[in-house]
């Protein structure tokens, strides 16, 4: 069992975040985990948590040195926001168990922990170690050198985390300690963010390359070949990917492009991932498990259609979103996969009768709510392992649509479409697809975008779409043209006789 400690109140308003009466406070924490990674023969974590004032967390992702692994995660609308830095464990799994795996380990991890925290956080504020990261779309896809650093699974307590819960901001200060450890040095680290200034947040203009990382023509023509084998008889759907590679005149900023995300997508949820000088970076729609206290909300979300310039042609789009058969077959297909998938792990699944709209900025989707109540041991990793991949970012049959998908691709989707998300010690958590993402080094950035094919998909529609949801990443990372990926009309007469 981890040990719960509760220590005085008393570091509110204090200026550094860790005050002198804090510092106290961790050392004993680490002086404790350390007299139990003696006993136990092995290392134990340690946290603590204190109460902070509220920080602007787009700033403080910021002040992070470049150097540092760093973690972000914002739901603008819902004022939850995450900001990461360093690495006090690591938690990796490969193939198909990895999501089975990494809770065991987490569980395990949690075991032995010394967990810090003051008498005076609210009920909900974050408190104890949260775990953050994400998982491949595809274990058994041979990674390429663009993914390198971002394995089949990996998910870290970071050395210091900032969570903002409903209006009340935490710290979480974290460790492994061993039993040879120099607690008293430990203690004396300085906190990632302590008397760091807030930067400010410069939106350069950005001269940017743009092009597609297979011709348009052949993609249509995958394109083509899908919606043959779902009139056949062989698949229901197949989701397609594609990329794209942009460069710049200079190195991206990932602070203004979470800026920019969060400002135009406040319904989304924002992450950014950095490893070794490479950050996944995105804002997406699609909300794959969010668990609170046992009770499991997730959705289905297929089915895209684009906004209208006015109030009337929007609603009319939408009207006709909501009454297109070939989207409703798309967005049925998923919505009862996840039905079967919660039926493993929950009781009394609810689904809603209809589906609605989700309206974001420059795209609309079909969207169904679901939830249930977690079964006695299970944790939303088990969830997540049996929903991924949903039909609405690999397709259905499962297996029939991945196979497809693997022979005929030709990308590299790394953690793209794959979930990506948070966990607490308590079991609460939320993991979203990694959706309208970018994978940025420097001033190179790869961008992925899918649709969902069935047998009635156009392909110069379906290409026509994917550019409506590149356009999310492109304008982040600073390109204002409306569409700089438009198809020639020659590959758009070509995609249309297919």
């Amino acid at each position: 069992m981890s040990t719960m400690i509760v220590r005085p109140a008393g570091a509110r308003g204090m200026g550094s975040w860790l005050a002198a009466r804090w510092r106290e406070v961790w050392r004993d924490a680490l002086h404790t985990g350390q007299q139990r990674a003696l006993s136990l023969g092995q290392p134990v974590l340690v946290s603590l948590t204190l109460p902070v004032e509220p920080r602007e967390p787009v700033a403080l992702y910021a002040t992070i040195s470049p150097e540092r692994e760093a973690y972000f995660w914002e739901q603008p609308s819902s004022g939850r926001a995450l900001v990461g830095a360093g690495v006090a464990a690591a938690l990796q799994a490969q193939g198909e168990a990895r999501f089975a795996a990494t809770s065991a380990q987490w569980r395990a991890l949690l075991r032995h922990a010394i967990i810090v925290a003051t008498p005076d956080l609210p009920d909900d504020a974050a408190r104890g170690p949260i775990l953050c990261g994400g998982f491949a779309f595809d274990p058994h896809r041979p990674r390429t050198p663009l993914w390198r650093g971002f394995p089949d699974s990996l998910l870290v307590v970071p050395h210091a985390l900032y969570a903002l819960f409903a209006d009340r901001a935490t710290l979480t200060l974290s460790r492994m300690i061993s039993g040879d450890d120099d607690t008293d040095a430990l203690a004396a680290e300085t906190v990632a963010w302590e008397q760091c200034p807030t930067p400010a947040l410069s939106e350069p203009e950005i001269a940017m390359q743009v092009r597609d990382l297979r011709p348009a023509g052949e993609w249509m023509e995958l394109v083509a070949q899908a919606a043959r084998l779902v009139r056949d008889g062989e698949l229901q759907k197949v989701v397609l990917a594609r990329g794209v590679a942009a460069e710049a005149s200079q190195p991206f900023v990932m602070a203004a492009t979470l800026e920019r995300l969060r400002h135009h997508y406040p319904g989304a949820s924002i992450f950014a991932v950095r490893r070794g000088g490479k950050t996944f970076i995105g804002a997406t729609p699609e909300q794959l498990a969010r668990v609170d206290r046992g009770h499991l909300v997730t959705m289905a979300l297929a089915g895209t259609a684009p906004r209208g310039a006015t109030p009337q042609e929007d609603e009319a789009i939408g009207a006709e979103l909501l009454a297109s058969a070939k989207n409703h077959i798309e967005h049925s297909i998923v919505a009862e996969t996840i039905r079967e998938a919660l039926a493993l792990h929950c009781k009394q699944v609810e689904i809603a009768a209809q589906p609605h709209l989700l309206k974001l900025k420059n795209v609309q989707h079909l969207q169904t709510p679901i939830s249930g109540e977690l079964l006695p041991n299970r944790s939303i990793l088990d969830v997540i392992g049996e929903l991924h991949p949903t039909p609405a970012v690999g397709g259905a049959p499962r297996a029939a649509a991945l196979a497809f998908i693997r022979a005929g691709e030709g990308l590299d989707r790394g953690w793209y479409a794959a979930p990506l998300g948070w966990l607490d010690a308590a079991g609460n958590g939320e993991f979203a697809v990694a959706l309208r993402s970018a994978l940025v080094e420097g001033a190179q950035a790869t961008l992925f975008a899918g649709c969902g094919i069935v047998g009635e998909s156009d392909p110069a529609g379906e290409y026509a779409e994917s550019r409506l949801k590149l356009h999310v990443m492109l304008r982040a990372l600073g390109e204002e043209r409306p569409h700089p990926l438009a198809p020639s009309p020659a590959e758009l007469e070509r995609g249309k006789a297919l």
